[in-house]
Parts: C-alpha cells; sequence; structure tokens
C-alpha cells in the first residue's frame, strides 16, 4: 500500500521500460466516456514490472479483465523508473489512446505535465493531482489505514516489543504506511519501539533483506514489510535468522510464501480499476479525488493469514473504530 498505495506512467518507441502492445491504432478521443466503451484504446502505465505478484499485477490484471469484457484495446508500458521516462511514457500513451491509467503515485507530477496538453485525452492517476485540470482524476487507496490496523496487531502479537516497517520507494503511500503502522502500534503498547527504514525500491530484493536483518538483529519480531516483488528479500531474512520473526506485507495473500506471514494489507486494485473504467464509461468521473480506505472491504482491508486467525478480533474492533470516526489517522497517515 496505500499500501496508500498512494507508481509510474510511450510517441514512438524511444521509452526504454518493457512494452506490451495488445492493440493500438488511430487518434486519442473524448475526456470521458459516454455510454459505450467498446473500441476505448487504454494506456496503462505502470511504476514497476507488472509481474510483481502485487499492486502493479492487480492494478494491470483489473484493465485486461474490464477490457476484455467491453471490447476495449489495451498498451502497457511497465518499469517506469524515472521522472523523465513517466513524462515520455504518458506523452507517447497520449497520442494514441482515449484513456491513460497510470498506476503508482510517483507518476502523478508527470500526469500534472502531460495532461494539460492533451485535453482531449482522460487521464487517471492513483495519487493527488494538481486541481483545476479538467482531464485529470485520482482514484487512489489510502494505503496508510490498513497498516495501522497491522500495527495495533503487532503490538499485541510482539514479545520483544520492538517491532520494525521495511519501505519501499520514497512515495505517499509508503510514508503514509509508515506513520500509521506505527501509529497504530503506540495505540496499543506508548513504549513499543518502531524501526523504520526505506531501501529506495519496491522490487530489490537484496535490499530489503538488508534492511530487515538489520531490524531482527536490534530486536524486531514483527515486521511490516512495505514491498512487492522485494517481499523475497524480507522472507529470506527471517528464515536465515533463525527467530520466530511475524511479517505484514501489502496488496495481495501471499501467505503460502512463508510461515512466517502473518497478514497482508488486501488491497483490491483491480476493483478500483474497474470502477475507473465504468465510470469513464459512463462519463462520471468525479473531479475531485477518489479515495479508498477500510469502508469497502471488497477493494481494501486488513487480512489475516490462517494461521493468525486468533488476531481478527483486534483487527475487526480496529477496523470499527476507523471507520466509526473514533480513531483518526496521524498527520501525514
Amino acid at each position: 500500500m496505500n499500501r496508500t498505495s498512494w507508481r509510474r506512467g510511450l510517441l514512438g518507441l524511444v521509452v526504454t521500460p518493457a512494452l506490451l502492445v495488445t492493440a493500438c491504432s488511430g487518434s486519442g478521443g473524448t475526456a470521458q466516456g459516454s455510454g459505450s466503451a467498446k473500441g476505448t484504446k487504454v494506456g496503462v502505465v505502470l511504476a514497476g514490472p507488472r509481474n510483481d505478484k502485487a499492486f502493479y499485477q492487480s492494478y494491470l490484471d483489473g484493465v485486461q479483465a474490464m477490457a476484455s469484457q467491453e471490447g476495449m484495446k489495451v498498451s502497457v508500458v511497465d518499469n517506469v523508473d524515472s521522472p523523465q521516462a513517466a513524462v515520455d511514457a504518458l506523452t507517447n500513451l497520449a497520442a494514441d489512446n482515449n484513456l491513460i491509467i497510470a498506476g503508482g503515485s510517483s507518476l502523478v507530477s508527470a500526469g500534472n505535465t502531460v495532461a494539460p496538453q492533451f485535453p482531449d485525452v482522460t487521464f487517471v492517476m492513483s495519487g493527488v493531482v494538481q486541481k483545476g485540470i479538467r482531464n485529470l482524476h485520482t482514484y487512489a487507496t489510502r494505503q496508510g489505514v490498513p497498516a495501522y490496523v497491522a500495527g495495533v496487531v503487532a503490538a499485541r502479537a510482539s514479545k520483544t516489543r520492538s517491532i520494525g516497517y521495511v519501505g519501499g520507494t520514497d512515495i505517499p503511500p509508503n510514508s503514509q504506511s509508515s506513520i500509521d503502522f506505527a501509529a497504530g502500534a503506540r495505540s496499543a503498547d506508548p513504549k513499543i519501539k518502531v524501526a523504520s527504514t526505506t531501501v529506495g525500491s519496491l522490487s530489490d530484493a537484496a535490499k530489503a533483506k538488508e534492511a530487515t536483518a538489520a531490524q531482527i538483529a536490534n530486536g524486531a519480531d514483527v515486521i511490516y514489510a512495505f514491498q512487492d516483488a522485494g517481499l523475497p528479500g524480507v522472507l529470506d531474512a527471517v528464515a536465515e535468522s533463525g527467530k520466530d520473526v511475524k511479517v505484514f506485507n501489502p496488496t495481495t495473500d501471499r501467505c503460502s510464501e512463508s510461515p512466517h506471514l502473518i497478514g497482508f494489507a488486501y488491497q483490491n486494485t483491480r476493483v478500483m480499476v474497474q470502477h475507473v473504467l465504468k465510470d469513464y464509461k459512463a462519463g462520471s468521473l468525479p473531479a475531485e479525488p477518489r479515495f479508498y480506505a477500510l469502508e469497502d472491504p471488497d477493494v481494501q482491508a486488513l487480512r489475516l493469514c490462517p494461521s493468525s486467525a486468533g488476531h481478527q478480533e483486534v483487527v475487526t474492533q480496529t477496523t470499527a473504530k476507523i471507520n466509526s470516526g473514533a480513531v483518526t489517522m496521524p498527520q501525514g497517515g
């Protein structure tokens, strides 16, 4: 998450990230759909790999499922990992698509720059965009909210009263999740020790492993790993430590990958993206950002692995308190 969460954005074939074109020809169209999506050309930009078993893969799966159902044509650019690459990807896709959907909050700045240049193309970003650009919209999850719930569980589960957070890139969903995870833990145990490290990547297993090993060496026995393709590195560090360390991960159910996984901040970006496409088809994309927290468990929730079902009451109670307003997320979370 977001995981909060809250990741990146082709003219010519100058873009260096991997490109998959299902179909694409003609020029960009109207800013929103008018009831029929058949023939609509959708460009998808992902800040990371399309096969990460987490955020980006889920995001793309949502577009492709809806596109197959509605007769849309999809072009994809993934692994967009720099500001210039994001601008290039969005610009090139906008030249030949009606709708651009960008998965990754790190793409927002490029969206703010490129969208005004293509007023007849609709852009949807997964982070808060600049106001006043009529063809630029936000659909995003508040990934810090389920991390808060995970923090409460972590504090209850920790035997050392020391827990850790291993973050990915320096994006809002990462910082929000770090802040809220710590806040949730301290709401249950004000004196608990919380370490936090951002390694600069969601996909670098080696960096994630190194950070995790350091936190374990300092006593952490529950770790929130805000990692996608980098998660195996976290799990390797835990296994090699020989200690009973529990791990949370974002987005998808990966409980079968390790007995150390305790739960995950479920984030169904597939469902969220399908909401985007349905709203585009209906011509009802909102002017204001649309956020998802924990109100709709089909979109986002803190879920536990089967072996950790004993913590379900804590999850249920904490989620209810957040949804009722009895718990307020901390500033920046």
